[in-house]
C-alpha cells in the first residue's frame, strides 16, 4: 500500500519553506489567533450576563420577597404590649403553628386582650418564617394564619382583633 501525502518530514520541510506553504503556516496561526479571541470574548460576554441576572435576581427578590412591616396606626390606641413581649408571643405563635397540627388554642390565648396595634408589634416581631416542608417559601404571620386555620377558626380570630382576618 502506498502512502500519500506529507509523511516524510524532508518533503514537509521542503513545502513549508517554499512561499505558498509560509502563507498557509501564516493562515494558519491568522486562524488560530482568531478563534481564541472569539472564544475569549464569548467567556467575557457570558460572564457578564451572568453578573447582570445575578444582580438582577437579587433585586428582584429583595423587592419582592423582602419582608414589608405594618406601620402601627396612629388614630387608633397605642399597642398594649412592648416590642420584647410581641417577641415572646411572636415566638409562642410560631411554635404552636409548627410541627403537626395548628395550635389554634395557644395561639388564640396569645392574642387575648392585645389591640390592633400590639398586634402589628406581633406581626412585625414574627417576620417571615419557613414552615415545616422544606420546600414551603417564607410567610408572615397573616399568612400562616390563613395557610393552618379554617375560616370558622378565623372568625374566631377577627373577634379578638378586627381588621385584619
Amino acid at each position: 500500500m502506498k502512502r500519500q501525502g506529507l509523511h516524510n518530514p524532508a518533503v514537509l520541510t521542503a513545502v513549508a519553506s517554499t512561499p505558498q506553504g509560509q502563507k498557509a503556516i501564516a493562515n494558519t496561526l491568522e486562524n488560530a489567533n482568531a478563534g481564541v479571541n472569539a472564544t475569549a470574548s464569548i467567556v467575557k460576554g457570558v460572564l457578564k450576563t451572568a453578573l447582570f441576572v445575578g444582580i438582577g435576581y437579587f433585586a428582584y427578590t429583595k423587592i419582592f420577597n423582602g419582608f414589608s412591616p405594618l406601620k402601627e396606626n396612629k388614630r387608633d390606641r397605642p399597642s398594649n404590649i412592648s416590642t420584647g413581649m410581641a417577641k415572646n408571643k411572636a415566638e409562642a405563635i410560631y411554635s404552636a403553628m409548627y410541627g403537626m397540627g395548628n395550635g389554634f388554642k395557644s395561639v388564640k390565648q396569645n392574642l387575648m386582650g392585645v389591640n390592633p396595634n400590639g398586634f402589628v408589634r406581633i406581626h412585625n416581631e414574627f417576620g417571615q418564617r419557613k414552615g415545616v416542608n422544606p420546600l414551603s417559601k417564607k410567610m408572615t404571620l397573616l399568612e400562616w394564619f390563613a395557610d393552618q386555620f379554617s375560616q370558622n377558626e378565623l372568625m374566631e380570630l377577627r373577634f379578638l382583633i378586627p381588621n385584619f382576618f
